[in-house]
């Protein structure tokens, strides 16, 4: 699984969100690493569960700190301050490195009127300073290349599709969710989740011992833990939960319309040790990457 980079960047004027989109189409082109710009979001309301679960999954971090004012300090100096959102997600990701002891790679840029102050007075950044947005986008790419081979957290839950066998003259296809450690501690324990759309599950009238009531209409959810598939020890893949589903059953539960069936979504998560690792792929996805395998 492929990371993200937390794009942290102003997003006051055009110029700034304009950057922060330019970053972002640089991380893709560059890292082949996912981007999280969180565009238009940067006010109480924005700074929710997901930015917060964003910055503590990224796997870098890239900064720019734009001047946001002048303010007179009690010794009568004067200080140029960034966004205080910036700041505060500076906070954060200093957090995540220093208390969670995690390795998060920074690229910091600071526009050359910005004063130090806070937090960042006691970090090591070595900020890139800029006058115009252009030199950030100059020399970022340099720094990009250093992060070519950033992965994630070395966790991560793929969903699988097989051809199974017929059934009453269907194909059935076999659903597996797959837990990947790549990393060099034993996970002992986990809890999984499964959303599948019900509609898939028509070719059986069955009842789940694992299934769960779902909030959300016409998805049937499925809960499990490490009980019945065991630990998974380092570099190594366990195969969880397994389903089998019916695509010509969800066609005809959606008077016979094969594309509204092709872009069902079908999900999985899985929580370790208080980190969350998700995937969600389509019929249709599950359907090419069986015919490419």
């Amino acid at each position: 699984m492929r990371g993200t980079i937390f794009i942290s960047c102003g997003q006051f004027t055009e110029a700034e969100k304009r950057l922060g989109k330019q970053i972002s189409t640089m991380v893709t082109s560059l890292t082949g690493l996912t981007p999280f710009f969180a565009e238009n979001v940067q006010d109480l309301n924005g700074l929710d569960a997901n930015i917060l679960e964003a910055l503590r999954n990224c796997v870098a971090f890239i900064t720019v700190l734009h001047p946001r004012g002048e303010i007179r300090r009690p010794d009568g100096s004067m200080l140029v301050r960034a966004s205080v959102w910036i700041e505060q997600e500076i906070a954060i990701a200093t957090y995540i490195r220093r208390v969670e002891k995690n390795q998060l790679p920074i690229i910091a840029f600071r526009h050359k009127l910005v004063g130090l102050e806070g937090i960042r007075s006691l970090l090591h950044l070595n900020p890139i300073e800029f006058t115009d947005e252009s030199e950030v986008l100059a020399a970022l790419p340099e720094r990009l290349a250093e992060w070519r081979s950033l992965r994630s957290s070395g966790i991560e839950l793929q969903l699988a599709s097989k051809v199974y066998r017929e059934d009453g003259g269907h194909p059935v296809r076999w659903l597996e969710t797959v837990l990947v450690n790549e990393t060099n501690a034993r996970i002992e324990k986990y809890d999984l989740e499964v959303r599948l759309p019900s509609s898939v599950l028509k070719h059986w009238n069955q009842v789940y011992t694992h299934e769960v009531p779902c909030d959300v209409p016409a998805l049937r959810c499925f809960r499990f833990n490490q009980e019945g598939f065991g630990a998974i020890g380092p570099r190594d893949r366990r195969r969880l939960a397994t389903f089998q589903y019916c695509t010509v059953c969800a066609s005809a539960d959606h008077g016979g319309i094969g594309a509204i069936v092709a872009e069902a979504r079908l999900s999985a998560r899985v929580w370790v040790d208080k980190q969350e690792y998700g995937v969600e792929k389509t019929i249709k996805e599950l359907a090419m990457a069986r015919d490419d395998s």
